[in-house]
This record gives structure tokens, C-alpha cells and sequence, in this order.
């Protein structure tokens, strides 16, 4: 196909990012997925639950207090952050929603990504390790560092 032929933008989108200009099926179903699980601002290696949040309220740790769980700002918090069910089943309950570690406040949304429905995106608990935390635990180890 030719760009001309695209009919939808998301589908020229697509043929850009996968830098093809044929089938658009697969690829469009990968590079959505991509999109879909992207995590904070500042941290785009970073990945999102996004399942279906339960009844269960999500909670800071007192290094992450006053953060708004999806851009990290400090300002104008609004509604508060529901997780699902799993990301607050046994060791997890009670655990910060960003980092892990022990919480001590309730998590919102800030006022901006609620107008923009960032808060209906799925559950926001950080499922996997940042590449800079790896890193840490990599070169504590490597010098035989303990944690105090």
C-alpha cells in the first residue's frame, strides 16, 4: 500500500512505526499494546497492570507521598486510585503503588489526568522493575553492598 491508501490515521500511524507499508493487522495489534501499557512521564520503561480495578484503594510509600500515580505531579490531587484484586492479594496488600514499598497514604489521580481519563486506563500498579533499580541491585551486588 501507498500512504495515500490508508484509510484511518491509527492505521498510517502504524505503517510508520513498523516502517512497512503492507499488512497492518499484526503489527497494529503490537504497537497498540505498546501504547496501552506506557507508564509514567518520566519513566517509560516502566509497566502498568492495567486490569480491571477492584474495590481495593491504592497506596503511596512515604518517598512517593503526594504523587499523582500516572504523570507524578504534586498538584491538584482529585480522585482516588482503585488497584484490582490481584495487585492487593497477600505480600502486596498494602504496598506502594509505584515502587513496593510499605504504604502510608492513599493514592490519587491529579486533576488533569482525570479530565483526560487517564484514571479509567485500568489498574496503574507497576508490574515490573525499572532498569535503573536493576541496575542498583546489579552493582550493590557486584561490591558487596548491604542494605542497612
Amino acid at each position: 500500500h501507498h500512504i495515500a491508501n490508508c484509510s484511518r490515521p491509527s492505521q498510517l500511524a502504524t505503517a510508520i512505526l513498523s516502517q512497512q507499508l503492507t499488512p497492518i493487522t499484526s503489527s497494529h495489534r503490537f504497537i497498540s499494546s505498546l501504547f496501552k501499557k506506557k507508564m509514567a512521564k518520566h519513566h517509560p520503561d516502566l509497566v502498568m497492570c492495567r486490569k480491571q480495578p477492584g474495590i481495593a484503594i491504592g497506596r503511596l510509600c512515604e518517598k512517593c507521598d503526594g504523587k499523582c500515580v500516572i504523570c507524578d505531579s504534586f498538584v491538584n490531587p482529585s480522585n482516588i486510585v482503585h488497584i484490582c484484586d490481584e495487585c492487593n492479594y497477600g505480600s502486596f496488600e498494602g504496598r506502594c503503588v509505584v515502587c513496593g514499598g510499605v504504604g502510608v497514604t492513599d493514592a490519587y489521580y491529579c486533576r488533569e489526568c482525570v479530565q483526560m481519563g487517564k484514571d479509567r486506563d485500568g489498574c496503574p500498579k507497576i508490574v515490573n522493575l525499572g532498569s535503573t533499580k536493576t541496575d542498583l541491585f546489579y552493582e550493590r551486588k557486584k561490591y558487596g553492598f548491604k542494605k542497612r
